[in-house]
């Protein structure tokens, strides 16, 4: 994520990104990286638009990478510095529907090269892909990955629906590699009733396929959602 100017100009004319160690992923190796800007970037706001090679990675502290901020509450502490090659524009932006903050997504080149919008990056189990691709093909409007609260990812749901009347969080059974892209669950699960308490209806979904076909767990999402006064549009469709 790309959230100043200053830090854009850096990648762009230095060459390199910086990442909190105690906020980076558990595989921080990569071929290439891709930045998601937020709303300080106007036209290009809530999308990822650029992508770059990475040359190697360093851990420095943050004085030494920011030599003027030596005051800076977390100067001593450190950061991977990801040195990348000069930046690539996507042959069209990838954007964020619902505006969401955007931390990490592990993900592969053709579906960086390839993707709609930010949830099509999520490289997820074969049951979660089947059924992203039941919502794409319904003209369901949902979140992959979501944080149940928006500012709080300790809590993540595979998938979400916003309602007229409430929220939908659809969580399914876990699995393990696609596409060579180690799917690493580093969130904990969230009870039901905990869940209500903080405005969701939870729907669980065995391995599908297995238990039920999808489109029979599609239309028990879609029956949770109507109950909830049927799924919302995004913000971005009014």
């Amino acid at each position: 994520m790309i959230n100043s100017h200053r830090d854009f100009e850096i990648a762009r004319d230095q060459g390199w990104y910086r990442i909190p160690c105690e906020r980076a992923p558990s595989r921080v190796g990569a071929d290439y990286l891709a930045f998601y800007q937020t709303k300080l970037f106007e036209e290009e706001r809530w999308a990822v638009n650029y992508y770059a090679p990475i040359r190697r990675y360093r851990v420095l502290s943050r004085r030494t990478l920011l030599p003027h901020e030596t005051e800076h509450p977390r100067a001593s502490a450190p950061y991977y510095k990801i040195e990348i090659g000069a930046l690539r524009r996507l042959p069209r932006g990838i954007p964020s529907w619902r505006l969401r903050r955007v931390t990490f997504i592990p993900t592969t080149l053709e579906r960086l090269l390839t993707a709609e919008e930010i949830n099509d990056l999520w490289c997820g189990t074969t049951d979660e892909e089947e059924l992203w691709r039941a919502f794409k093909e319904g003209g369901v409007s949902a979140e992959r990955r979501y944080p149940l609260r928006e500012a709080d990812e300790h809590y993540t749901v595979d998938f979400a629906l916003f309602c007229q009347n409430g929220r939908v969080a659809v969580c399914i059974g876990s699995e393990a590699i696609v596409e060579n892209v180690r799917i690493i669950r580093e969130y904990p699960l969230i009870d039901d009733y905990e869940a209500a308490a903080l405005g969701w209806t939870i729907v669980r979904l065995d391995r599908l396929g297995v238990a039920e076909p999808p489109g029979a767990c599609l239309q028990r999402i879609l029956q949770a959602a109507e109950n909830l006064g049927g799924v919302a549009g995004t913000p971005a469709e009014g």
